[in-house]
């Protein structure tokens, strides 16, 4: 009987020995994980773009992005309208940077009233600055912005192509403006 209780503590001893050699040490190692809840952008009209009343004349009347309005070619002014740069207000988080989008905005003015439906071309010109535009006049869009204590500004203004034999009428569109963090 002892043979076998000397084998069976012989088995047992080799069974916790062939359990200790499985035993693999381990360590441990933590990562702190944070993250930071931005203020949501926002995006506000503040102005609407006008050119203003204008005749037929195979030109291009254009709106800098400060309002003031010029003229090409054959097209001309009347009347006293003001014209306005169309302008957006954007808010969000500390010197952020943001994407500009204006997917969505009309490429042409359509006449919606008299017989209706005629067009005229436009080239939007668009500029992101922290508070007052430039007044830009080439067709161009900016495509990012940077904020300035929470706030940046988007001025819009526009080139209009005027035909020579114009319909008359009030033309419309509409420039749409999308914002996204970068």
């Amino acid at each position: 009987m002892n043979t076998k209780i000397s084998q069976l503590v012989l088995a047992l001893g080799a069974l916790v020995m062939a359990g200790s050699a499985m035993a693999v040490d381990s360590t441990t190692a933590t990562a702190d994980v944070s993250a930071t809840v931005l203020i949501p952008l926002k995006i506000v009209k503040v102005t609407d773009l006008a050119f203003g009343n204008v005749v037929g004349g195979n030109g291009v009347v254009t709106v800098s992005t400060l309002g003031a309005r010029t003229k090409a070619g054959g097209a001309a002014f009347v009347g006293s309208s003001t014209p306005t740069a169309a302008s957006f207000t954007v808010t969000g988080e500390g010197t952020s940077t943001f994407g500009i989008s204006y997917t969505g905005s009309s490429t042409v003015l359509t006449n919606t009233t008299g017989v209706g439906g005629e067009t005229m071309a436009i080239g939007w010109i668009t500029e992101a600055v922290a508070t007052t535009a430039t007044g830009a006049t080439t067709v161009a869009q900016d495509s990012t912005g940077t904020l300035a204590s929470g706030s940046a500004k988007i001025f819009s203004g526009a080139a209009l192509t005027v035909d020579n034999f114009q319909v008359a009428g009030a033309y419309t569109g509409s420039l749409v403006v999308t914002v996204a963090y970068n």
